[in-house]
């Protein structure tokens, strides 16, 4: 019965960690998959491997200083993420991507978009024109990938993965079960 205690408990303690995920809008966050980096910066990447009938990853990526979404891609393929990449000489560009077992096809090629989600629910991407070791990160900055284009070759956006934010009713429910427990096992 202490297990339902220390349960309640270490999701107490998690819950302020989960305001640091990207806010979508007043219910939902990103679902983040992993994390990687340190730092007082945080950028967020999405991986759409729909194309390729595979699901939607999010991830964290945090810094100090000056980084690129390069740097963020490198940084997560230290903890898991495939990322194969050219140099073409002009620029560095994404190639395909790998994650818990789910793969791109690269003969498709990778659509690159940008967004600041404002936290209304809405995330308006723009194209990213550029190549991955000139597109500068900033604090709160969605970098969004779509395995396709569009016909006109304009990108695909991806699809956002979302997890509800637990009510603070929800929480103090846990806790309340949690310590019912507890006392009954004394």
């Amino acid at each position: 019965m202490r297990t339902h205690f220390l349960a309640a408990a270490a999701l107490l303690a998690v819950t302020p960690l989960a305001s640091a995920n990207l806010l979508i809008d007043s219910g939902n966050m990103l679902d983040i998959s992993a994390t990687a980096g340190t730092g007082s910066f945080t950028a967020y990447l999405v991986i759409d491997f729909a194309a390729t009938e595979g699901d939607s990853h999010a991830f964290a990526y945090q810094w100090d200083g000056v980084a690129t979404t390069h740097d963020m891609l490198l940084g997560l393929s230290g903890i898991g993420l495939g990322y194969d990449w050219t140099d073409w000489g002009t620029g560095i560009f994404a190639d395909n991507f790998t994650w818990d077992g789910e793969t791109g096809d690269s003969s498709f090629f990778w659509a690159h978009s940008l967004a600041t989600p404002a936290g209304n629910g809405e995330v308006n991407w723009s194209d990213a024109w550029s190549s991955v070791n000139t597109t500068p990160l900033s604090d709160g900055l969605l970098s969004g990938w779509y395995n396709g284009f569009n016909e006109d070759y304009s990108a695909i956006t991806p699809t956002v993965p979302l997890i509800a934010i637990p009510g603070p009713a929800s929480i103090a429910g846990l806790i309340v079960l949690g310590l019912g427990r507890r006392r009954r096992a004394t």
